[in-house]
């Protein structure tokens, strides 16, 4: 059988949307395609490890294939993933993806129960030999505990329905030396999103990617700057977009994939448990990629307004109820990030009362919280700090009592560690901080170097 298929471009590795319960979800199965088709993609690759596979019975996966074949209509080829742990069953999939009209079929080495070289080569070679469609051997180690290697991979390159590999290794050296031993035999296809560069400078002539769901255009832009020796340009590209693919292929793919897509209004459901368990991304995570789509415009950016400059502690306690007194020291600071007022006083005064009674009876949505520099270690002199805009995510809470409060500790100890709060202070008072802060803003490091500076100046003030 001559080679008919030739790798091209880049392919995404199709995301499987599923409801709650599990069932795949046609509509949005449809959407996606027809979004990286829109975006450039010259493939599809469904039912693969970001496709999440492993968890879908062979029935199903099946008729996933079957309608990514119909909802592709021919515009590109389609790429079955095909791989079993056993190679009857994989020849019989691979044989059902040709029947209903895929191109080529994605193999991914037997894993669980690996066999040695001699058996990944009779594996693949049945599977070229019986299913009639041109094979894609699937490196990914980290997924399977095996490796295909180089000299294996040389030999299967000879037989006639072998038309390439994809590389997900994400080991750059590995790579390169497939590159080079098999000297144009057979294109090698990368399957690691944070290596695209580096192995498609190197000669790698495709790419099946995960991101590609997201930013297939991206990917091919940087493909033809390469070309067009454009080394420079490829690599700000890459840079443009490594966070982004550094969480995608850190994070098991599907479930970043699924939140950039939740997050442009694509609506692709679940993952399968146990990947759906509330706790694969976190919401520092999600905040990153949310952040990722807006520079590369695929997100609007969250409107922000204008700092409260004039904060003023005194009325704020009075309007949340509670008295001040004469004994107490205020001060304001801000700068273009944050703005703070700090009110200083004795515990027993009444601005002791207004710490405790923050501290125990919290405006909802203006939550007060001690100042920490870690985990059980309060600054001193005892201190609270409270948002003035609303809390409404759980991003937000993260951000204001992460960010924000790591930098009003950093102002304390520079205080407390250059000697300007006096001991008698220490020890006897307690400080309310009251900060605005525009709650979406994205550069977390910036916030809180800003809010250190504005809190130090602030408390530079009242103890000068």
């Amino acid at each position: 059988m001559t080679k008919r298929f030739v790798p091209k471009g880049v392919m995404p590795a199709l995301v499987t949307p599923f409801t709650r319960d599990g069932d795949l979800i046609e509509n949005s199965l449809k959407t996606i395609i027809d979004y990286t088709i829109e975006k450039g993609a010259t493939g599809l690759v469904p039912a693969g490890t970001t496709g999440e596979f492993v968890y879908m019975r062979t029935e199903e996966r099946k008729k996933l294939l079957r309608l990514a074949v119909e909802y592709a209509d021919g515009r590109v080829p389609v790429v079955a993933g095909t791989g079993q742990n056993s190679t009857r069953a994989t020849v019989e999939l691979t044989k059902y993806a040709a029947d209903i009209g895929c191109q080529a079929a994605l193999v991914i080495s037997p894993f669980y129960l690996r066999p040695g070289d001699k058996g990944y080569y009779e594996h693949y070679e049945t599977v070229a030999r019986k299913s009639d469609l041109p094979i894609i051997l699937y490196n990914i180690p980290q997924c399977t505990l095996g490796v295909l290697n180089s000299s294996l991979v040389e030999d299967l390159a000879e037989l006639d329905n072998i038309v390439g590999i994809k590389d997900s290794s994400g080991v750059i050296g590995y790579t390169l030396e497939l590159i080079q031993k098999l000297n144009g035999k057979i294109p090698l296809l990368i399957g690691h999103d944070e290596c695209f560069l580096s192995a498609v400078a190197a000669g790698a002539e495709a790419a099946i990617l995960a991101s590609a769901n997201i930013i297939p255009h991206i990917w091919l832009e940087i493909m033809e700057k390469v070309k067009k020796g454009d080394i420079d340009g490829a690599a700000n590209l890459q840079h443009s977009v490594q966070t982004l693919s550094r969480i995608v292929t850190r994070n098991g793919g599907a479930p970043p994939v699924k939140a950039a897509f939740k997050m442009m209004g694509v609506k692709v459901g679940k993952s399968r448990m146990p990947l759906d368990t509330g706790g694969t991304l976190t919401v520092e995570l999600k905040d990153e990629i949310r952040i990722e789509l807006e520079k590369l415009g695929l997100v609007d950016s969250f409107s922000s307004t204008e700092l409260t400059k004039d904060v003023d502690i005194e009325k704020i306690l009075q309007e949340q109820g509670y008295s001040t007194d004469p004994d107490m020291k205020t001060e304001t600071s801000f700068n273009k990030t944050v703005a703070v007022s700090i009110a200083v006083g004795p515990k027993s005064g009444a601005l002791g009362r207004a710490f405790v009674g923050m501290l125990t009876t919290p405006k909802v949505g203006h939550e007060a919280l001690t100042v920490i520099l870690e985990p059980n270690l309060s600054v001193r002199p005892s201190s609270i700090m409270l948002p003035l805009r609303q809390i409404t995510s759980m991003r937000q809470a993260s951000f204001f009592y992460g960010s924000v409060q790591s930098g009003a500790a950093k102002a304390f100890a520079h205080m407390i560690g250059t000697g300007k709060i006096p001991e008698d202070s220490l020890n006897n008072d307690v400080a309310i901080l009251a900060l605005d802060i525009e709650l979406n803003t994205r550069d977390r490091r910036a916030v809180t170097k800003d809010t250190e500076k504005a809190v130090t100046n602030a408390l530079e003030k009242i103890w000068r």
